[in-house]
């Protein structure tokens, strides 16, 4: 069923008679910060809710500092959620909590949200259903029939996951029911989500049954190969065949790689420090997302030109073609933009060192052309720490100059102590 033309804004879904709950999509036009009427609380998950944390500093003691446009401000609730998950530190414990506050705190005005307004936003929707709206008037007698209230009342795609469903029941206290979730087409072309998060049960049987009986030519392909007498290290790509995003423990940079054990032992180029780790769950799952000044969308850092401006945004201001991709069922593919002949995805979009628009891998394939040239100059360690600094400056267009003092001085000190070995 399309989500293309679903819900946008921030329409009310229920009103118990005390308390409003309004529910939305930061990228369907929803979010709290854009209701005409700002609500008493809003809540969804951290990285993806508008945070609220501005004030005025007022001097005590004046009039002028007691009469402020609007009253007081909307409570913001940040919390650690995944897309196509469920809460990592709130049991039902905390919801019941939660609806004390409501009561003792006086809120009548409640939004709740996520990226695109379904998953995350349903599951919101679906608990403080449950235990705000009285007993009496509660038409549903297990999570199955709750959810399935919250599509008629608000979307039919609330609630994407199976695990969010059985999170629901258990939060609510009521059996779980039947399965009510859908088997999903992920918002990534290459991507494919853990079974067990989007499929319902009977599909997972089915799943199960057909891997038993799987070709078993498949699988020896899939073996992998032996390398110096052993097992070289695998990589998964789930996102793009043959890379996988890597994230630096030292210091948070992001860098598509080859999914080759050479490629990944390599030290960060930027503060060559330990190599990093696979981060595409990352990107998968909408964590560490950032807001983009210009276009007011949420994306991962890697879609980031820099701090602020998204690549769609520096696209758009240049001119260039820009399309959202969606499948035959209407579920959101992402954003792409024409760079010369063909179609990128935003994650896979990167500058070169004409300021030109290019892809990650195209550049990554040169840097390491360069690296490899060298390695066989007896000036190999200097040449490599300034010249690999250069371009990561110079391609990725960093403006933390407290970053590049601090690299500087790495360079400065290693290649001092190089020399000193000589």
């Amino acid at each position: 069923m399309s989500k293309s033309s679903c819900h946008s804004g921030n329409p009310l879904v229920f009103d118990t008679g005390i308390v409003k709950v309004y529910a939305g999509g930061t990228n369907r036009e929803g979010g709290w910060h854009r209701m005409a009427t700002k609500p008493d609380l809003a809540m969804g998950p951290r990285g993806v809710i508008i945070s609220n944390k501005s004030s005025d500093l007022l001097p005590k003691g004046w009039k002028s500092s007691g009469a402020l446009i609007g009253g007081g401000h909307t409570i913001v609730m940040e919390i650690d959620w995944p897309d196509y998950g469920i809460p990592k530190n709130l049991g039902p414990s905390w919801w019941d909590a939660l609806i004390e506050d409501i009561a003792e705190k006086g809120i009548t005005s409640i939004s709740t949200q996520c990226m695109g307004g379904h998953g995350r936003t349903g599951v919101q929707l679906a608990i403080l259903a449950h235990k705000l709206i009285p007993k009496k008037d509660h038409t549903w007698k297990d999570a199955a029939e709750l959810i399935t209230h919250i599509r008629d009342c608000y979307c039919t795609h609330a609630v994407e996951a199976k695990q969010q469903q059985t999170y629901v029941a258990d939060c609510c206290g009521i059996p779980e029911g039947k399965s009510v979730v859908t088997v999903q087409t992920n918002t990534w072309a290459t991507v494919d989500f853990d079974e067990s998060m989007i499929l319902t049960d009977d599909e997972m049987e089915a799943e199960i049954r057909a891997n038993e009986n799987g070709n078993k030519k498949k699988a020896k392909k899939k073996k992998a190969k032996k390398k110096n007498g052993k097992r070289a290290e695998r990589y998964d790509t789930p996102i793009k065949k043959g890379w996988t995003l890597t994230r630096c423990p030292q210091c948070n940079e992001y860098e598509w790689r080859r999914a080759t054990e050479d490629d990944m032992e390599i030290p960060c180029r930027l503060c060559h420090s330990a190599p990093p780790y696979p981060a595409d769950d990352e990107l998968i799952s909408g964590m560490e997302m950032v807001r983009c000044t210009l276009t007011d969308k949420m994306w991962h850092p890697i879609e980031m030109l820099h701090h602020g401006t998204s690549y769609e945004a520096e696209a758009h201001e240049r001119g260039m073609k820009i399309r959202e991709m969606q499948d035959a069922d209407g579920m959101p593919l992402g954003t792409e933009v024409k760079v010369g002949t063909t179609w990128q995805p935003t994650w896979w979009l990167d500058i070169d060192e004409e300021g030109e628009f290019t892809t990650a891998g195209r550049l990554y394939m040169a840097m390491r052309k360069q690296e490899k040239e060298e390695e066989d100059e007896p000036s190999r360690f200097t040449s490599k720490h300034q010249s690999t600094l250069d371009l990561y400056r110079q391609h990725r267009r960093r403006d933390n100059q407290a970053l590049d003092d601090e690299l500087d001085a790495m360079v400065r000190e290693s290649n001092d102590d190089i020399e000193a070995e000589d």
